[in-house]
């Protein structure tokens, strides 16, 4: 199960203004093993998505709210972003025992605050990007459940192949840019379309502790 972290384009929509929001995780994403040309080697990459309930923009005639993602080595070492990432979120450490496999998924549905920063591409142009991530003030208050449907992906899973088609198309680019997906996808193997109910909703609000 590769969703299991341990220790060891443009857009064509505005640019989402820098400062803290209240966020909601609605996708994790196993993106496989991912080459890194800065440390030449490969490491395992999850993507992880988080809806805006108080912003919103139009897509395709439909309101929804705006979204923003970031891309951690799934690792839960000491030095290692996710790591901190989900400790700043849950506002406490990891126990030893957790560290040795913490379930991803168990943050799925649930609410934090995102602090957004501008980066500038290599273009000159600027992009919104996660800055931190930290625990819901006390007080504040967010929807039960997210606008969008839960969605985890792993691209180790059986009907990984099928799935895949549900997703994003910059987020499948990335997949078949890994090694794990040119490794374990046969080239020659036909797509089939995805099914509706190939992506289980999940309850936001059944009990899955964080």
């Amino acid at each position: 199960m590769s969703l299991i972290a341990k220790a060891s384009g443009g857009s064509k929509f505005p640019i989402l203004e820098a400062g803290s929001y209240p966020a909601m995780c609605y996708a994790i994403v196993d993106i496989g093993q991912q080459y890194n040309k800065t440390f030449n080697n490969y490491a395992q990459k999850v993507i992880f998505m988080w809806e805006l309930p108080g912003e919103e923009i139009e897509i395709e005639g439909e309101m929804k709210p705006r979204a923003i993602s970031e891309t951690y080595t799934n690792s839960l070492g000491e030095k290692a972003n996710l790591r901190k990432m989900l400790e700043n979120w849950r506002g406490r450490a990891f126990t030893q025992e957790e560290m040795d496999g913490f379930d991803l998924r168990n943050v799925l549905g649930k609410a934090c605050m995102i602090s957004v920063v501008h980066g500038t591409k290599s273009d000159g142009s600027p992009y919104a990007k996660v800055g931190s991530v930290s625990k819901m003030p006390k007080g504040m208050s967010v929807p039960q459940k997210t606008t969008n449907a839960l969605i985890l992906f792993d691209l180790d899973a059986p009907d990984a192949l099928e799935n895949l088609q549900k997703l994003p198309e910059w987020v499948q680019n990335r997949i078949k840019e890994s090694e794990t997906y040119k490794e374990k996808m046969r080239p020659d193997a036909s797509v089939v379309e995805a099914r509706n109910d190939d992506f289980a909703v999940i309850d936001a609000a059944e009990d899955c502790p964080f």
